[in-house]
């Protein structure tokens, strides 16, 4: 490898900002109702940052990152699930009351959003086993 991708954090940024491009990219295209190029622009950017990691000819990610990494999905899920926890049942309640309809969308976040979190209690569950076995 020369050039640019020589040193770990140039590395790193270039797989940060390729997925990036995969996510919005994604996102972008299938709200311009282009689907097809929405998961091409997502399958070659993400095929871009694992290449990148693979080649790689120093470490990429260390110990740190991956600290930084738990920290951010612990903040993530925290946030998102407090969140959830006020405003599934404030629309549940303005439902009752007639002042709110469930949209198509919503629908599908609600239920994406139980089954991340029985998928987290299933894997609390199993993992604890595991360890205090």
């Amino acid at each position: 490898m020369t050039g640019v991708f020589e040193r770990a954090g140039r590395i790193r940024s270039a797989v940060a900002g390729l997925a990036a491009v995969s996510g919005l990219g994604l996102a972008a295209f299938t709200v311009l109702n282009r689907p097809f190029v929405a998961v091409g622009v997502y399958a070659v950017a993400l095929a871009g940052a694992v290449g990148l990691q693979a080649t790689a000819e120093v470490p990429v990610f260390d110990e740190r990152d991956e600290a930084i990494s738990r920290d951010a999905a612990n903040w993530t899920l925290a946030i998102f699930g407090w969140a959830s926890a006020g405003v599934f049942p404030a629309l549940t309640v303005a439902w009752g009351l007639g002042i709110f309809e469930w949209p198509l969308w919503s629908v599908a976040i609600a239920l994406f959003v139980a089954v991340l979190y029985l998928t987290y209690g299933a894997l609390a569950f199993a993992l604890g086993r595991k360890r205090s076995a």
